[in-house]
């Protein structure tokens, strides 16, 4: 801004000097010619007074008896002022004409000067005196006349020069006017533009330091230019800026004060309704003096009374346990002494009533500036629920929730301790029972889990009182159970043991006012060397107890080397399998004949699975289906076989005409049918193949119609609406009643083979198969006797009006190709 304002003046100083220079430039040539016009006006007038006095003495002259001499001063006092004016003319500057007159008339003026001389001191001689004087006069004519013509020319041309003097003063006093009024608008200009380059930003300066004053720190004055104003402004946004940056602080600071203030408040009466109202127990130790402050909470939480207790430490430490005083000591010394950062100790302290409750301690200390601790304090907080529940979590984490014995993790850490101690000890000798309840799936299911876990529960009470105190015996989960016999002498203590368990097994149970039968199945495995880890005995003595159930259940069997062969090779067997099932290209199926025995014709067949083994050659069901069922893989098999009937079927149907048409029988298992969708199923392959749904016939064991009641009840339903055929396989090897024959959709009972094979033995087992045929022949069924192989079961099976069977004595089970050949060879005859 300085220097616009002195660029602004500076350039106003050099309009107004441009002017007055051009003024005085013209004021002073006009001043050189005005005193040149003044001199040109005083030469005139000496030329007038010159004509005047040579017009005087010419008079003079030409009168008659004039006193020349009187006129002689005058005379000469004129000249010599011509002469003086001549001379001063003659040094001006003039044009070369007028130069020249002047010249003659001085010349003149001296030649009449002479001339006037010679005629004054002329003697008195008439002639010559008029002679001088008509010469004087001639004289004077002339210069008067040529004085007379250069006032004439001198007279215009100072008119001439006073106009242009006049003209150039006029031009003088146009410039200073001008120059005045220039100067005048372009300092008024020069004043706007300095008025407002100046109260421009002041007054936004102005309006800014109001905003400012008024408590608007946001507010911003506009910077743009480049001046000490801009300068300004921008210091001045500056000082806003910091002054609002600083002011919010100073708000937060003030509302942090008071948010403190307020939570210090807050805090000192919380820790008052705290002290007063908490549920912990709070303590401060004095350090220096030796003496401590218990709240009041922290007296009745030990059951005592406000001045029941003081204020030493001993009153805390004294009531201890006393294998806890230790621990709590060491800690508080370790805290002060700045060992450990914080102080936290369980310990057992003494109520009122002699019982101990478990306390949490904790507190730190406050320091000096040596570091030296002088005071701390702390809390003391009520735990025994927690400790109890943390007791009852570490039991339950290792013993059964249901019947309350040791659960699997804790069997096998002390199964682990037992290896470890017969290690060490050649002598000492053990053994391991692995148990599982004989048919407890039948009960569970039948009955209801509720009514099952009531059984497992007293099953392992009376496996308790069977054992010695140093014993062990839990569940393992389900209907297993584990027992370990620790320090016996011999295989013999083991056997008396397990036989005493199977004879307090055997009594009946009374659940919830049903007497229930059931028995155990056990396998032993004794102390080994090799054994290192307690699953490698838990593995054995399993092993064991499937070879007892396997050969009837309700016994032991001790473990031997061979039974792992066995496991191992089962192990094979069912990698194998997991191949097989991959394409089945290794399952071929073998279909028997079921005549018709009332008309010695086919009625239709049943499908019998084969395995072609690569190694061991052509494997019989029995050898791979419990295996199957186990692993689950009979689902996919089972719908392979089910599908692979069914095509056979449907080709034979076309090939062999017969009324009813053939039938295939399919044995399913339970899996199988409680898969969801399994009807579906079934429904697809009769669609797919076009078979009459009366043309298969699903069997089913007694054991999945008990053990699954409610789920194959449903099944059987849908099959029957659908019009499929039920029979019920191996009848009359099951444990329950006949009642559900009236419950299920049942088509027809195949007698078991073991009942026709024993007919020949007493009239005792014909009644019972004569009994099956009349039952079923009283509930509308029809009857399959299976296994039928001499010529004299059949005569008794034609005697009891038995309509259907199947054995050796018709045919084994044979491939397709084979079944064709055989129905050729023997000329079968259809229905």
């Amino acid at each position: 801004m300085k220097r616009k304002i002195v660029s602004a003046l500076l350039l106003l100083f050099i309009t107004f000097a441009s002017g007055a220079v051009l003024a005085t430039y013209y004021i002073t040539h006009s001043t050189a010619t005005l005193s040149r016009l003044i001199t040109l006006h005083q030469i005139e007038d000496l030329r007038q007074h010159l004509v005047i006095s040579i017009q005087t003495v010419q008079s003079d002259l030409y009168t008659v008896h004039t006193k020349l001499g009187h006129q002689a001063d005058a005379i000469v006092e004129n000249v010599t002022k011509l002469e003086n004016s001549a001379s001063h003319c003659s040094d001006c500057h003039h044009e070369p004409q007028v130069a020249a007159d002047i010249l003659e008339v001085q010349r003149q003026i001296n030649t009449y000067q002479d001339a006037l001389s010679y005629y004054i001191t002329a003697s008195a001689n008439r002639e010559r005196i008029e002679k001088l004087q008509s010469e004087a006069a001639a004289i004077g004519n002339q210069l008067l006349n040529r004085t007379e013509l250069m006032s004439i020319r001198a007279s215009r041309n100072l008119e001439g020069m006073t106009s242009k003097a006049m003209g150039k003063i006029h031009q003088a006093r146009g410039v200073l006017y001008l120059t005045i009024v220039l100067t005048f608008l372009f300092g008024a200009g020069i004043a706007i533009y300095l008025i407002r380059a100046v109260t421009g930003p002041i007054v936004r300066l102005v309006s800014a330091t109001r905003a400012l004053a008024g408590g608007d720190l946001s507010h911003v004055v506009a910077s743009g230019d480049r001046t000490e104003f801009g300068e300004l402004a921008t210091h001045f946004n500056a000082m806003s800026q910091a002054l609002k940056e600083n002011y919010e602080k100073l708000v937060r600071e003030v509302e942090e004060r008071r948010q403190a203030e307020e939570a210090l408040l807050e805090s000192e009466e919380r820790y008052a309704l705290a002290a007063s109202g908490a549920n912990d127990g709070l303590w401060d130790l004095d350090i220096r003096k030796n003496t401590i402050y218990y709240s009041y909470r922290w007296k009745s939480m030990l059951g005592h009374k406000e001045d029941e207790i003081g204020s030493t430490l001993d009153e805390w430490l004294n009531r201890l346990h006393e294998m806890d005083r230790g621990q709590v000591e060491a800690k508080l010394a370790a805290h002060i002494n700045g060992q450990i950062p914080h102080f936290e100790c369980e310990y057992r302290i003494r109520h009122k009533d002699r019982s101990f409750r478990w306390m949490l301690a904790r507190g730190l200390t406050v320091r000096d500036e040596f570091g030296a601790a002088y005071r701390m304090a702390g809390s003391q907080t009520d735990i025994t629920a927690r400790k109890l529940v943390e007791e009852q979590l570490l039991h339950d984490a290792f013993h059964d929730a249901l019947t309350g014995l040791p659960n699997r993790a804790l069997f096998m850490d002390r199964l682990q301790h037992v290896i470890d101690s017969a290690k060490r000890h050649q002598d000492y000798c053990y053994a391991v029972l692995f148990t599982d309840l004989d048919r407890f799936k039948v009960i569970n299911d039948s009955m209801g889990h509720e009514v099952g876990d009531k059984l497992l529960i007293e099953v392992g009470n009376r496996l308790v009182t069977c054992l010695r105190p140093g014993d062990t015996v839990a569940r393992l989960g389900g209907d297993e159970f584990a027992i370990i016999l620790e320090d016996i002498t011999s295989r013999s203590d083991a056997e008396i043991t397990t036989q005493r368990i199977l004879e307090a097994i055997r009594h009946p149970f009374q659940v919830e006012g049903q007497e229930f039968f059931t028995s155990q199945s056990i396998g032993i495995a004794l102390k080994s060397g090799h054994y290192e880890v307690p699953d490698e005995v838990i593995r054995d003595a399993d092993i064991a107890m499937y070879q007892a159930k396997a050969t009837g259940g309700n016994r032991f069997v001790f473990f031997d080397t061979h039974m792992h062969t066995s496991i191992i090779n089962r192990n094979q067997l069912e990698a194998d399998l997991h191949v097989a099932i991959e394409n089945f290209a290794d399952f071929v199926i073998h279909y028997q004949p079921i005549m018709d025995l009332q008309q010695d014709t086919i009625s239709g067949f049943e499908a019998l699975v084969r395995w072609q083994h690569a190694s061991r050659g052509l494997i019989q069901p029995m050898e791979f289906i419990p295996l199957a069922e186990e692993t689950g893989m009979i689902i996919p098999l089972s719908k392979w076989i089910i599908s692979e009937s069914c095509r056979q079927l449907q080709a034979w149907q076309k090939l062999y005409c017969a009324a009813p048409p053939l039938q295939m029988s399919i044995n399913i298992t339970s899996r199988l049918l409680l898969l969801p969708g399994f009807v579906e199923y079934i429904c697809a392959c009769l669609q797919e193949y076009r078979l009459e749904p009366g043309s298969i016939a699903p069997e089913i064991t007694e054991s999945t119609l008990l053990d699954h009641t409610k789920v194959v009840e449903e099944a059987l339903a849908q099959l029957q609406r659908l019009g499929v055929r039920i029979h019920i396989d191996d009848f009359g090897t099951g444990y329950s009643s006949l009642s559900y024959l009236h419950k299920f959709p049942v088509d027809a009972l195949k007698i078991d083979r073991s009942f026709i094979a024993k007919m020949a033995g007493g009239d005792e087992h014909q009644e019972i198969v004569k009994t099956i045929i009349t039952l079923a022949r009283n509930l509308k069924l029809n009857v399959i006797a299976e296994g039928l192989e001499l010529d004299a079961q059949l005569t008794t099976m034609l005697g009891l009006k038995c309509p259907f069977g199947q054995g050796f004595l018709f045919s084994k089970a044979l491939t397709a190709e084979d079944i064709s050949r055989w129905i050729k060879d023997n000329c079968i005859k259809f229905s």
